[in-house]
């Protein structure tokens, strides 16, 4: 059956801009358009876009990801679903190996509305010295032979990898990505002391991004760049978490337009945690106590555990802090995100062939329906 949304604006990647017209999907997919459909549905002179791609999330609505069961971490696709967010890449992070092998199955078995389309490995393999809120005691060496179990387990899902460079001391991304390539699998740098220099060599043997930007990163000096100088002057992939928060603003649009100089090469991410949408108070993450409270979580020394941020958000806060049109904003949850991870064929634009996933929203911007795979949810 063909569906038309009429009386709409269709965001076209390519422009970068909302176009008055339609949009017909048959099915799971965006077709071409045509004069009689089989179904239509008023879009109210509203706005249709891409489904939002999130890479980078521990969870919201209470839900964790390491923790849940795959009844659970169903419910909390659909939580993410409502919040515009139509593909996921569940995030798990340092712990001891059979927690993360038993997060990696349970994944695997969840019913999900968002699509789960891959899993993001943040941790154990990071720094030490750039832990972030990870429990240093469980933080390990990379091991090729590890690794490539873990990235064998988690097909036909992708895997994204965030490792800190410096501990790789045996070519572990170059064989990675070598391997795993053609697969969907992609590193990124992250959790990381490393130097300019020991960054740009992990970019050539094939990472593609860096892990939340500017955080639990050594920062830029006028002399050595650092993990974060290197994100900003290569052309890799630079997540971002924009709830002015993690990121002040000011920063926020210096790495915004240091990035679209290289291309669509800014990703917003959410590094959202479980309390995300719930309200402010204590809780627990993977172990990890802590405090939410005006939209900051973080344990009582202070280190920030993650954002209570969701990605529609993220995109209007881009706009405001980077002083861009919501248009231009919306690329870094859409089309960037979908490129880093090896996507943009199936996703991250409204074109035909692609899967129809879609957000429609009202005059007001704000999210009215979301489509997934054609399904309006």
């Amino acid at each position: 059956m063909i569906t038309k949304i009429e009386n709409v604006h269709v965001y076209n990647t390519d422009k970068r801009k909302f176009e008055k017209g339609s949009l017909c999907f048959e099915n799971s997919c965006i077709v071409a358009n045509t004069r009689f459909p089989d179904a239509i549905i008023d879009g109210a002179g509203g706005y249709l876009m891409p489904g939002l791609i999130d890479v980078h999330t521990h969870g919201r609505c209470g839900i964790d990801t390491m923790t849940a069961d795959a009844a659970n971490l169903g419910k909390l696709s659909l939580a993410y679903a409502k919040t515009g967010v139509t593909t996921v890449y569940p995030t798990i992070m340092t712990a001891p190996m059979d927690m993360l092998l038993r997060a990696v199955g349970e994944i695997k078995k969840a019913k999900t509305t968002a699509d789960f389309a891959g899993i993001h490995i943040e941790g154990p393999y990071i720094s030490a010295k750039k832990p972030g809120c990870h429990d240093t005691s469980m933080i390990r060496k990379p091991d090729y032979d590890e690794l490539e179990k873990f990235f064998s387990m988690i097909l036909p899902m992708r895997t994204h990898l965030t490792i800190a460079p410096e501990e790789d001391d045996g070519d572990i991304i170059y064989k990675l990505t070598e391997r795993f390539g053609k697969c969907g699998g992609t590193v990124g740098i992250g959790h990381s002391n490393a130097t300019y220099a020991e960054c740009a060599k992990a970019i050539e043997n094939g990472a593609r991004s860096f892990t939340h930007t500017f955080n639990a990163m050594s920062a830029i000096g006028h002399r050595e760049p650092g993990v974060a100088g290197a994100a900003l002057a290569t052309d890799a992939y630079a997540e971002l978490i924009c709830d002015g928060i993690h990121v002040c603003p000011e920063v926020v649009r210096i790495a915004y337009h240091a990035k679209r100089a290289q291309g669509d090469k800014f990703v917003l991410i959410t590094d959202s945690i479980p309390p995300a949408g719930l309200p402010d108070g204590d809780y627990d993450m993977n172990g990890i106590a802590f405090t939410l409270k005006n939209g900051k979580a973080a344990m009582a020394d202070g280190t920030i555990v993650g954002s209570a941020l969701d990605l529609f958000t993220a995109v209007k806060n881009l706009a405001k802090f980077a002083e861009i049109t919501f248009e231009e904003a919306l690329i870094a949850a859409t089309k960037a995100p979908a490129e880093m991870v090896g996507l943009y064929d199936s996703r991250g634009s409204l074109t035909v062939g692609k899967r129809a996933d879609m957000l429609l929203c009202d005059r007001n911007m704000k999210i009215r329906s979301v489509f997934i795979e054609g399904t309006r949810i």
